[in-house]
């Protein structure tokens, strides 16, 4: 089990890890598509630049609901970095994603309103997927508690972490399923009407929410050395970052309807084979 002051140090490192990850793959992306790029900091240098910045806003509404969007995704990677239920973690997170959908709804803007419903889209097509993946790991190890964990779950589980990349393509906004954001039509989305500060705050929440499913992610591997499970969980967090730009860099992006029938079916079917794999087996320890 781990201790509350080892999981209070992984909390406080999330934004600066998560912070360093979305620098790499942006200077990935550039050499995919032969530019220099910008350093590796930029995305810190872009957060300093919101929060020194002006806010402008139609209503305090959005402040509430940024707000708690933030507060929601950071206690669910607080429970996560505590060893905490994933189930928990999950709805806190899910609960949070939709904090910011209702702060797009109640700005009073059509290229808002537009964003929200996109990204509620969104929520459609992942959570189900996500969900589901979390379940596939309760039933295999007969809990649902981080610090009770203990299989290496790569090795019976790979169909779920497949499952898993359209989902992290959502969350990284990438091509062909950076649905809500639409770079080249909608620009940021259920965010086009924050700005300063409180887009600052909407961006941080976005680093947690990344930051959720990456942690979740990483526990697919374990190792009897800490060394050797720290260096393998970075490097599956590192290749699904690189293949997620390869993909997004190498596609266009889908419509509606296709990304919500893409991502669902893609991760409900894969989830379902390893369940059904894993079953036939007679594995699993959930009751």
């Amino acid at each position: 089990m781990n201790e509350w002051y080892f999981g209070l140090a992984l909390f406080l490192l999330t934004l600066p890890a998560i912070g360093l990850l979305l620098g790499f793959d942006r200077i990935l992306t550039a050499r995919l598509q032969n530019r220099v790029g910008p350093p590796l900091w930029q995305p810190f240098f872009d957060l300093a630049k919101l929060f020194d910045k002006e806010g402008l806003l139609m209503n305090k509404g959005q402040v509430v609901f940024a707000l708690m969007g933030l507060l929601l995704q950071a206690c669910a990677m607080g429970l996560l970095c505590m060893g905490g239920d994933l189930l928990v973690t999950f709805f806190l997170s899910g609960a949070g994603s939709f904090m910011l959908v209702l702060g797009a709804f109640s700005a009073l803007s059509p290229f808002s309103h537009l964003g929200a419903h996109r990204e509620l889209l969104q929520i459609v097509a992942y959570e189900p997927v996500f969900f589901l993946a979390i379940i596939a790991v309760g039933w295999y190890e007969g809990t649902f508690m981080v610090d009770s964990l203990e299989g290496n779950l790569i090795g019976v589980l790979p169909l779920v972490v497949l499952a898993l990349i359209p989902v992290l393509m959502i969350k990284m906004q990438k091509s062909p399923l950076d649905l809500a954001t639409a770079h080249q039509e909608l620009v940021a989305g259920p965010y086009v009407e924050y700005s300063g500060p409180y887009l600052g705050i909407t961006k941080l929440a976005h680093w947690f929410e990344l930051a959720i499913l990456l942690g979740f992610i990483s526990l697919f591997y374990t190792n009897d050395d800490a060394l050797w499970t720290l260096m393998g969980r970075l490097l599956l967090i590192i290749g699904l970052v690189v293949l997620v730009a390869v993909i997004d860099n190498t596609t266009a992006r889908l419509t509606r309807g296709a990304v919500v029938l893409t991502t669902m079916t893609i991760g409900i079917a894969l989830v379902g084979a390893n369940l059904i794999i894993l079953a036939l087996y007679g594995l699993g320890g959930l009751a």
